[in-house]
């Protein structure tokens, strides 16, 4: 593999990016659990999420209200910061206040979310963090796919697809987020291993579908004979992406004269039709409900006082150590014209 161009950059958020941790930190008072809250009751989850502008979000949220009612608990309220960290650290905070005994949180920014965990931490309030981990504070568990193994899976499905190989652009997440960088190097990694043929211009896209739609047009008009296209976000870059390539005549499906090869992450509705359309080979699917039903049943562990270990679960993932925090990895599903009906795929939902 020849990497052609590599661009990095850094942002304070993160599009489609989550993550729920089980904060033990000491907060503020005379002592660790100074003002903590009583959980001898039943679960009452609060749930606080960076925004509710794609599916995902809302499809968390209701998969985690029906798997908090199956054990017995309860939603009592949910939050949105609209982007804001300053707003999701307030969020977090009233969601204790309305009585909330624990805290499911997709983060806006890994950084800024620390005063919130330590705060929960205090009041003796668990938090799971789902789909990425925060940069500091103490978690009892972060739920998230394995971002490695879903870019090792779209260069698998990428490198199958052109035996010939040719020239394919990575258009990238955000590299200052480890769901971003992983996405990225699992894809060009393997792609370098096992198909050095394929040539790939990395380009980032910050999560925006803009830029996304701006890249494929720049790289569209330098080279004419691109063969593939990977997409880290199938819910942010794919529309922009497609209407790039239907201006220049290649969004059509495979096996037509002038189809793109195209890889995503993540699974949403638009990657649903577009894979049964043709013009989507393969999507690397965000097992979103298993986020919401773990995530739940972490939280219960946590309300009980159940400790978390690494180690194989019953749910078929691993439970790792990474940067002091317990992950629990999930496997994520490749999505193709064979199976992309199935309804338990959350972009068919």
């Amino acid at each position: 593999m020849r990497l052609i161009s590599q661009r990095t950059f850094r942002t304070a958020s993160a599009l489609a990016v989550t993550a729920l941790g089980i904060g033990t930190l000491a907060g503020c008072g005379t002592g660790p659990n100074s003002g903590a809250i009583d959980n001898s009751g039943p679960l009452k989850v609060g749930i606080s999420v960076p925004a509710l502008d794609t599916p995902f979000f809302s499809i968390l949220i209701d998969e985690a209200t029906s798997a908090a009612e199956a054990a017995g608990g309860e939603v009592v309220q949910t939050t949105n910061a609209n982007r804001s960290s300053g707003q999701q650290v307030t969020d977090i905070r009233n969601l204790i206040t309305a009585g909330a005994n624990s805290i499911m949180a997709g983060v806006v920014d890994r950084d800024a979310i620390k005063p919130a965990l330590d705060y929960a931490a205090s009041r003796n309030v668990p938090v799971v963090v789902v789909d990425d981990k925060p940069s500091a504070g103490t978690a009892y568990a972060v739920v998230k796919a394995d971002n490695y193994a879903m870019g090792v899976s779209a260069a698998e499905q990428m490198g199958q697809r052109l035996p010939g190989g040719g020239k394919v652009l990575n258009i990238t997440g955000d590299i200052a987020t480890s769901n971003g960088r992983d996405r990225s190097a699992g894809f060009t990694d393997t792609i370098a291993e096992k198909f050095p043929d394929i040539d790939v211009i990395e380009q980032p896209a910050n999560w925006s579908g803009p830029r996304a739609g701006s890249v494929m047009q720049t790289v569209l008009s330098e080279n004419a004979d691109l063969a593939g296209v990977y997409l880290a976000s199938d819910t942010l870059y794919l529309d922009p992406v497609a209407a790039a390539l239907n201006g220049r005549g290649r969004s059509v499906p495979v096996g037509a004269p002038g189809h793109v090869t195209l890889v995503s992450v993540d699974g949403g509705k638009s990657a649903m039709d577009a894979v049964r359309a043709g013009t989507l080979d393969a999507a690397i699917v965000q097992p979103v409900p298993e986020y919401s039903k773990i995530s739940v049943d972490y939280l219960g562990q946590g309300h009980e006082g159940v400790s978390l270990a690494a180690g194989p679960t019953e749910h078929g993932s691993e439970v790792v150590e990474q940067d002091g925090f317990l992950v629990d990895l999930l496997p994520a599903p490749v999505v193709t014209r064979e199976n992309a009906d199935d309804p338990s795929l959350w972009g068919n939902q």
